[in-house]
């Protein structure tokens, strides 16, 4: 079934979900898990290419907040899938605590948003899948969740794109590189009670990150990083808060 929602829902991090004990990221997988199995068996219809997207690829999450706190309220939780090349986004639509133990799939929102961003949230879902795997055994569980159920900010950088260890770029590529906008995601963690950023950075073409190719990643704490922006505004604003919140 296909409904629209009559308003738009509020993109916000699932901040004190993914920040709370470990176990609260098998309560989000689980919920992950019935978005996926209640979408496909409600829309039998769906392309063939977007059910085996949806079957193998990592949703992201849309929230609007209704009452309470943070660590008590409710919110409307929408499990999300932007599958290439459909303008629709699949939204399995919920309400739920934060931690969403009791979340559970009530309906299915097909919505066509008239500016999607979509080559941010597929370049923030590399980024994520990227950062997770270099950086698993040196981050908690609570910031691995962070950054796999959220979306990042963006900030116009002037961060080397040499930067990493091992840097393989030539004099001629670097400066080839560098006569396009450089750009950073980065998802604000916290680990052992220091403030810091894992970033995945840039270039690309616009403030969109149409053609983005990255050079560089890394754990920053957050005067490294401020320094290394041009500015702290972000062009595009990470959806809520921080994981310190």
């Amino acid at each position: 079934m296909r409904k629209q929602l009559g308003f738009c829902l509020t993109l916000a991090l699932l901040t004190t979900v993914l920040c709370g004990c470990r176990s609260d990221g098998y309560y989000q997988e689980q919920a992950v898990q019935s978005a996926r199995s209640y979408l496909l068996e409600e829309m039998p219809q769906m392309p063939l290419m977007d059910q085996e997207y949806i079957k193998f690829n990592r949703p992201f999450m849309l929230v609007s907040h209704i009452n309470g706190s943070y660590t008590t309220g409710q919110a409307q939780i929408c499990i999300c899938w932007m599958t290439p090349g459909n303008p629709d986004v699949y939204m399995v639509y919920g309400v739920s605590g934060m931690r969403m133990i009791d979340w559970s799939p009530q309906r299915i929102i097909c919505k066509n948003f008239k500016h999607p961003q979509e080559d941010y949230i597929r370049t923030a879902t590399k980024a994520s899948d990227e950062l997770i795997q270099e950086y698993f055994d040196a981050i908690s569980q609570r910031s691995v969740n962070h950054i796999r159920f959220t979306l990042p900010g963006v900030w116009k950088c002037k961060f080397p794109l040499n930067s990493n260890p091992g840097s393989t770029l030539s004099p001629a590529a670097l400066a080839a590189a560098s006569k396009q906008p450089r750009y950073v995601l980065a998802w604000q963690i916290e680990e052992n009670g220091e403030k810091l950023f894992a970033v995945y950075g840039g270039t690309a073409k616009d403030d969109k990150l149409s053609g983005f190719r990255n050079y560089f990643s890394g754990l920053y704490n957050q005067a490294n990083f401020e320094a290394n922006l041009i500015n702290t505004e972000p062009v595009i604003a990470p959806f809520s808060g921080n994981i310190g919140q």
